[in-house]
């Protein structure tokens, strides 16, 4: 069973272990710990059997939103996990009013471009060389209103 909560600085270790396996990157610590504090930033984590399994977070900047981060750890991943996430931030951004919500995404991350697709998100641009100087992003929306 999975359940979906909004993030605390507890279950910021975790996500750091995930973003680690995930990633091999970037959001240590301190920078979970602002996102509790930035106004804009609304995280969510999923709990699996007692351990974080992911986790995903926005910024939402005028009504327009941006996914910042989705991971799931690779333990359960084609768990229906990162649609969960996925679906918690869409529902939080409708109660918020939201007119879109945005995100970037590998080239080469065909499953995650396919879940986004699945859920109504559209491909409008890309950015070459994005990731690592190396690798374009995909930039993808869905509408809100």
């Amino acid at each position: 069973m999975t359940d979906y909560k909004i993030m605390n600085k507890s279950h910021i270790e975790e996500m750091v272990e995930i973003e680690k396996l995930c990633f091999n990157s970037g959001f240590a610590e301190k920078t979970f710990l602002r996102e509790l504090e930035n106004k804009i930033a609304y995280y969510i984590v999923s709990e699996t059997d007692g351990k974080i399994s992911g986790y995903g977070g926005i910024w939402n900047v005028c009504g327009v939103a941006e996914i910042i981060d989705i991971a799931v750890h690779p333990d359960f991943r084609k768990m229906g996990i990162g649609q969960g996430i996925l679906e918690k931030l869409i529902d939080f951004c409708k109660k918020e009013d939201c007119l879109e919500l945005n995100l970037e995404v590998r080239e080469s991350n065909i499953p995650a471009q396919k879940l986004y697709e699945k859920l109504g998100f559209i491909k409008n641009g890309e950015r070459k060389n994005y990731y690592d100087g190396k690798e374009t992003a995909f930039l993808m929306s869905l509408k809100l209103k």
